[in-house]
């Protein structure tokens, strides 16, 4: 059958105080700003991840782009691939000046207790597909800073058919965000109908393993875009 599929330890900064003396006369303490580090590691998020409806925005050579994301969990079980699985809808919509130019809906389906990732089926810019992973690999328990690795690869196929129409890589890597957080980021690379299919998206992870969406960058028409969120974390 094939199969498809996607912490945290604060650190605090030591206070130190100098002094000196001359001259008969003592000169007053003076404290050091504590060095505040940055969080190292952090366990990795529950999957499904649950990411609420999210608008983001950015501008390129004078035109405005919004981007719509979510991932929601659904309830019940439906069948995919032979079996009972779990599934999750997947959304983003694209906008240039107010007008839509993009949209990818997605359900991943997978087993839960434990997870297992198994597939995706979907549209892409009005083209059904279902995407079937050849391999797979889980996050490890405990995310660190400077890790990386791969999540999967798969073929992507028409609707109902055993025509292969595409491929897809994803994968990995975990940077720092500062004293209660970490990033997140994955990496999807491939082919589908002979167009590039390049999305990045980043989420903060915080030092409970709780996850909230960062940023996301594709290219839509030729023109390379990057949604992030003004928070700081």
């Amino acid at each position: 059958m094939k199969r498809s599929c996607i912490v945290t330890v604060g650190l605090l900064g030591a206070l130190a105080g100098c002094g000196g003396g001359g001259g008969g006369g003592g000169s007053m303490p003076q404290a050091q700003m504590p060095q505040t580090q940055n969080l190292e590691a952090a366990p990795a998020p529950r999957q499904p991840f649950n990411i609420p409806s999210t608008t983001l925005t950015t501008n390129v050579d004078g035109n405005s782009y919004t981007a719509i994301y979510s991932q929601t969990p659904n309830n019940g079980t439906t069948m995919f691939d032979g079996q009972a699985a779990h599934s999750s809808t997947i959304s983003l919509t694209i906008t240039e000046n107010g007008s839509t130019i993009g949209t990818e809906v997605s359900t991943a389906y997978y087993l839960e207790s434990p997870y297992e990732p198994l597939g995706l089926s979907g549209t892409v810019s009005g083209t059904a597909y279902t995407f079937l992973f050849t391999s797979t690999n889980p996050y490890p328990s405990t995310l660190t800073v400077g890790s990386s690795g791969p999540l999967g690869t798969g073929t992507y196929y028409l609707s109902g058919t055993n025509d292969a129409v595409g491929s897809l890589t994803e994968t990995y890597s975990v940077t720092a965000n500062g004293s209660r957080s970490l990033l997140l980021t994955t990496y999807g690379s491939g082919t589908i109908n002979g167009s590039s299919v390049n999305e990045t998206i980043t989420y903060v992870v915080n030092s409970s393993g709780a996850v909230t969406l960062d940023s996301v960058q594709l290219t839509v028409n030729g023109t390379a875009l990057a949604f992030t969120l003004p928070f700081e974390y």
